[in-house]
Formats: structure tokens, sequence, C-alpha cells
């Protein structure tokens, strides 16, 4: 069991590890087309000349970074089971992204994806962490029943051996040359092939959509509740509450839930402080992940921090100063997917924190209801080329562009410098945090045989790569 361990975890860094190079290809091919159309204002790019198609290419790049769920339940499962785990691994990770309450077209996909004022209960509904709990359940069940068919063919074809013997023995034109192994391997295209891999996709099937998605379906409806009944009463207790929530799925049914409650809170009311306080929670959590990695390496604590944490950590704040809150916090998820037991508590904590103090300062961006933002939607085709208020985006559906980024949008002594500090400050709390546990867990691993050393660096592997490719070309 500890090969086992160390085995499946190794591939689970090494997974994360290209799906980092996944996320950083939407976030600059989505990036550079929005520089170029929102900018410099050049749009029929690439052939698109009618206006309706100016956002695909955008939507196009972009699935490379929201869809990374399909890519990682894909390539955690190859590494871990090989061959027989695609098919099964895509077909689940695929239901689980669009399909989590009824059939959508094509043209509805990228919206239902993410969360919605008016249908976030078909967001992500199993959270990013089950997605990988998904693909390392059915990577494992078709690896052991494969070993497990590998040495019950041995006995079933000793079995088969007395029976043909018995056979022969009444049928002389059984010839002596039949065994009983050749028979059982001539079956394995059906079993290997066919009954093992549906059999754990049926099974894995069962037990996420009955273990995760139905029970934290209803557990984000009670914390809704109970959150937005805690609002009225309780501004900095709610504050704390929903930053739990943030910290703990990000754009899972549980944080997402609390994203309702703040969106129903301005669209009813015009009051913009808890979705002010659930910006914050969010973005935190980019720079939390940040922190704790940066923490460990000056603290020299936590084990080993390999280049790839690092190139995960760093991304998510780069992407802040870039307005990009959906990537702040995206390289996040691959970081907690590595070590969710010291990672997420962080991002609680960090989440909760920042929460609090926005709450407590009385802090609200008033850039939600002044209509100084959202910034670059003159021209924006996506909804005919019309500047939309913020409550009319949360109308449309625009959950990353419904809240923009604190530390740029509303009145600088009042909100943007304070909320500055304030996740600064709640980050490297959540980062201390994350330090503490990771620490722990080196221990109590080491000291049982099973703490994986990762020792990974993506970029100077595709750079040696492109090197052997070259050599190969020339021959």
């Amino acid at each position: 069991m500890k090969k086992l361990y160390l085995d499946t975890k190794e591939k689970i860094y090494r997974a994360t590890s290209i799906i980092f190079i996944v996320q950083l290809f939407g976030a600059l091919g989505a990036g550079f087309f929005f520089v170029i159309q929102n900018i410099f204002q050049k749009y029929h790019l690439l052939g698109l000349t009618g206006a309706e198609n100016e956002p695909t290419l955008w939507f196009i790049l972009f699935w490379a970074t929201d869809f990374f769920f399909v890519a990682l339940a894909v390539i955690v499962a190859y590494l871990i089971a090989g061959l027989p785990a695609i098919a099964p691994s895509l077909a689940l990770s695929v239901y689980f992204c669009h399909f989590t309450d009824a059939s959508e077209s094509a043209v509805n996909m990228y919206n239902c994806f993410f969360a919605t004022p008016a249908n976030y209960h078909k967001a992500t509904a199993i959270g990013y962490m089950g997605y990988l709990i998904m693909a390392v359940m059915l990577a494992l069940l078709i690896k052991l029943l494969y070993a497990g068919w590998a040495e019950l063919k041995k006995p079933i074809g000793r079995g088969l051996d007395k029976l043909i013997a018995r056979l022969s023995k009444k049928i002389k034109a059984i010839p002596d040359t039949v065994k009983g192994i050749d028979i059982i391997d001539g079956v394995d295209l059906i079993v290997l092939v066919l009954i093992l891999p549906v059999a754990s996709c049926a099974t894995t099937f069962m037990l996420i959509k009955y273990g995760i998605e139905l029970p934290f379906a209803h557990l984000s409806e009670a914390l809704g509740n109970a959150l937005s009944a805690l609002s009225q009463s309780n501004v900095v207790l709610a504050a704390i509450v929903m930053g739990l929530m943030v910290g703990f799925d990000l754009i899972g049914p549980v944080s997402l839930s609390a994203f309702g409650v703040a969106t129903a809170a301005y669209l009813t009311t015009g009051n913009a402080q808890l979705i002010t306080i659930y910006s914050v929670c969010f973005i935190s959590v980019g720079w939390t992940a940040f922190f704790g990695i940066l923490n460990c390496k000056l603290f020299k604590k936590g084990g080993v921090t390999d280049t790839d944490d690092f190139n995960l950590a760093t991304t998510g704040p780069i992407n802040a100063f870039f307005e990009n809150i959906k990537l702040t916090v995206a390289p996040s998820m691959p970081l907690a997917m590595r070590s969710p037991f010291t990672m997420i508590p962080g991002f609680m904590a960090g989440s909760a924190l920042g929460g609090a103090l926005t709450a407590l300062f009385g802090i609200v961006n008033t850039a939600y209801t002044d209509g100084s933002l959202p910034k670059y939607t003159v021209g924006n085709y996506t909804y005919g080329a019309a500047e939309y208020t913020y409550a009319e985006l949360f109308e449309n559906g625009e959950i990353f562009m419904s809240f923009t980024l604190p530390l740029r949008s509303g009145d600088f002594l009042t909100c943007r410098l304070p909320l500055f500090f304030i996740i600064l400050v709640s980050a490297f709390v959540g980062g201390l945090v994350i330090m503490a546990l990771r620490q722990g867990q080196y221990k109590f691993l080491s000291k049982r045989g099973c703490y994986y050393e990762p020792k990974s660096d993506l970029v100077i592997e595709i750079r040696e790569f492109s090197k052997k490719l070259a050599s190969q070309i020339k021959g």
C-alpha cells in the first residue's frame, strides 16, 4: 500500500505540473486577444468577420483554462492506469462539467460551466477536488481490477485444464494442445477493454454522484440559506463564514452558494457590501497560495517545494495585476490538488480573515454602484457592443466580469488601498497556516516512509524536449 500511495502521489504531482502548462496556454492566449481587441480595438482576426463571432477566440482559448478539470482527470487517470483509463475518465469529466443539471446546447455550455445568479446550481457541482478524487478513484479501480484479473486468470486456466482433460476423454476431436490459459487469453479483449473499464466507470460515477455531488448540493443550499440569514444580523460573522465557504472549494457548489447570496443582496437592495466581501475572499486565495509556498521557501519549512510549486503560486498574483480575477485563483487549484490537507485550510483561513477585515472596516467598492466599471465593455460584442451596468452583467450571467479586482477599482483611499493591505495581510496569515500544516505533514509522512519529494521543473523539461526534437530532425 505504501508503494501504491507514493506512486499515486507522484502521478498527481506530474499531472498538476502538466496542468500548469494547460492553464498558462489559456491565460496567455486569451490575454493576447484581450489586449488586441479591447485596447487596440483590432477585431475580425483570423477571418472572423461577423460581429457576433468576436468573442469566439476568447472563449476557445479560455476553454483551455476553464476546462482544465477535464484535462486533469484524463491525465491523472492515464498516468495511473494507462490507456484503459482514457475513455472512462474523459466521459466522466465531461459529464460532470456540463450536464450536472440538464443537457445543454453547445452554445450554452460555456455559461453553464461557471455559476450565474440565475442558475448557479449548474456550476462545477463536485468542485475542483471532486475531479481529482474521481480520476484517482477510477484509475485505481482499473489498476486493481487489471491486476486482479491477471492473477485470477491462472486459477481459472488451471480449472479449465481439468475440464478440458475430462472432456477430451469423451470428445476425441478436442486436440491435446488446447490450454485453459489460452482460452482465457482469448477473452482479454472483452474483459480488459470493455468490461473492467466500463465497470470502473459506472462504479466511480455512482460514488461521485451520490457521495459528492448530491450531498454537496444539499450542503450548499443549507449554507446559502444560513449565510443569507446571518448577513442580516451580523455581517462580520457572515463574512467569516463566506470566507470559509469560498476557500473550501473556490468554484464549487459551496463557494458559489455564497456568491449567490452576495449577488442576490446586490440585485435586490443595491447594497454592494456582500459582493465586495466575496471578491476579497475569492482573490485572497490566489495570494494565499503564493505566500504559502513563499513562506515555506523563506523559512525552510514544510518539506520540499519544487519549481512547479513556485510557478503555480506566482502565476495567480501576476494575473491579478491584469484584472484577470479568474486566473488569479486558477493556479491555486492544482496546488491544492497536490496537498489538499495543507493548502485548503490555508485558503479558508486567508479568505475568512480577508472577509472579516473587509466587513469590520465597512469597506464597499463604490464601482459597483457608480457605473464606473466594468472596464473595456464598449465594443465588446458579447452583448451587442453595449456598455452594461454591473446589475445587467449579473443578469446576463457574467460571473467573472460582474465583480472586478478590488485593487483596481473604487475610491483609492477608502477602497483600493485598504483592500490591498487587507488581502496581503490575510494571504500572509493563510500562508503561515499552510506552512505550519505542510511542516506537520512532512514530519508525519517522513516518519512512516510515505513522504513524496517532488523534483519537477516542467519548463526545463520542455526546453530539453525541444533540443531533443531538434537533434532528431537533424538526425
